[in-house]
């Protein structure tokens, strides 16, 4: 085993946005360059995670990489992915050969054309390596889910995969089937960084709720799986049929992929019209999330569908916050039930409404939110993260 320094690495992202898988690029990035390596980072879009890394002094480049999501999964859909893929792959090519690149990561699932590029600049006699970070669970559709698994099989030389739970839905637990992937992937939890301070005013503050209050929130993407509806038929069944619900407030934070901002309505509209909004705050996009934080009391994420490693999660228990999720996903590695949060059904929301209810209590609130930050502390902290980080770039 070896240890080789100073690289020239070309990192591509899905998005340019500063929730939680590009945060940990954002904090890979950083990481890096830190340690002495050449960074260049390549985005499909301008927005606050291309803001970010210009201030560290890092060289980006806006190409359009084709990213997959599944509003694409159709003709003409698919057509304009090739097209953005045959020009990406000749761009991301001249950065290749220009800077001496030794190695390509690809951070998600969604950038599917890193490992392309390596292979075809490697047909030129190059030795590049494509080490893919997956934060993904992909179920559905059916052919995403088996083209991501045969590119990591085929053309990822590193995998880090956020969970358990993320490892065994792409490498399984048969050695004997999967014996080529299991030694090529390696568990990485994401270590969170402390939170930015701020000045700002909490939303308590904002939306004037009155003292003694609890402040229930989510944060996330607003996506189908990712709960947001359930959350308001939650918050709905609490304010409708408990006592407690006079000194309950809910705030929702997040703003929608492009072309999905209908669902962005479809959550304004549902406040609209069950008359909640004298309750419940949609906020959209929080920059200043340490502001989010403060504000509440308990933190909700209700997926759908498995969520692989939500940062969100770490963040409040670092802050102290009990958190109440689904039970599927990374959330059961985070989660301790009944000691730093509990589980709620998946598609009942009189019943998870109830079971949250049960915990309106400051000494209950207090007790699991300790153990949420002492948890965090002992298997999610950042020197544990980026070391293995840099094991990953830095030992072949």
């Amino acid at each position: 085993m070896s240890i080789n320094k100073q690289k020239n690495i070309l990192l591509l992202h899905s998005s340019s946005d500063l929730y939680g898988a590009s945060k940990i690029f954002l904090q890979t990035v950083r990481l890096l360059k830190n340690n002495g390596h050449n960074c260049i980072v390549v985005l499909s879009q301008e927005g606050p995670l291309a803001m970010a890394l210009r201030e560290l002094g890092i060289a980006i480049q806006i190409i359009n990489l084709g990213i997959i999501r599944r509003k694409y999964f159709n003709v003409s859909g698919i057509i304009n992915r090739y097209n953005k893929w045959v020009n990406a792959i000749r761009l991301l090519k001249v950065i290749i050969e220009k800077e001496k690149i030794d190695i390509v990561y690809s951070n998600t699932a969604a950038v599917l054309i890193g490992g392309w590029v390596v292979a075809a600049i490697n047909k030129t006699g190059k030795t590049v390596k494509h080490y893919w970070h997956i934060h993904e669970i992909i179920e559905k559709p059916v052919l995403l889910n088996k083209l991501v698994g045969w590119l990591m099989r085929t053309k990822a030389d590193k995998i880090i995969v956020v969970s358990k739970a993320v490892m065994n839905h792409w490498v399984g637990v048969d050695e004997s089937v999967n014996s080529i992937m299991q030694k090529k992937t390696t568990l990485i939890y994401n270590g969170i960084e402390p939170l930015i301070t701020s000045n700002n005013k909490s939303y308590k503050e904002k939306f004037a709720v009155p003292s003694g209050s609890i402040v229930i929130g989510m944060a996330g993407r607003v996506h189908y799986w990712k709960g947001q509806e359930y959350f308001l038929a939650i918050a709905k069944s609490i304010l409708e049929n408990n006592a407690a619900a006079k000194s309950i407030y809910f705030i929702l934070a997040g703003d929608a992929f492009p072309g999905y901002e209908y669902l962005v309505k479809n959550i304004t509209d549902y406040i609209k019209e069950n008359n909640l909004g004298e309750k419940v705050f949609y906020i959209g996009f929080e920059p200043d999330m340490d502001c989010f934080y403060r504000s509440i009391d308990l933190l909700v994420l209700p997926s759908q569908l498995p969520d692989p490693l939500p940062t969100v999660v770490l963040e409040a228990m670092q802050y102290g916050i009990p958190v109440v999720a689904t039970p599927q996903g990374g959330a059961l590695e985070m989660v301790v039930n009944n000691e730093t949060g509990i589980f709620i059904p998946m598609n009942n929301a009189s019943v998870a409404a109830d079971q949250v209810v049960t915990l309106i209590n400051k000494d209950t609130l207090f007790k699991m939110g300790e153990n949420g930050k002492q948890r965090v502390s002992e298997f999610f902290t950042q020197p544990i993260f980026e070391q293995k980080i840099i094991d990953i770039f830095e030992t072949t």
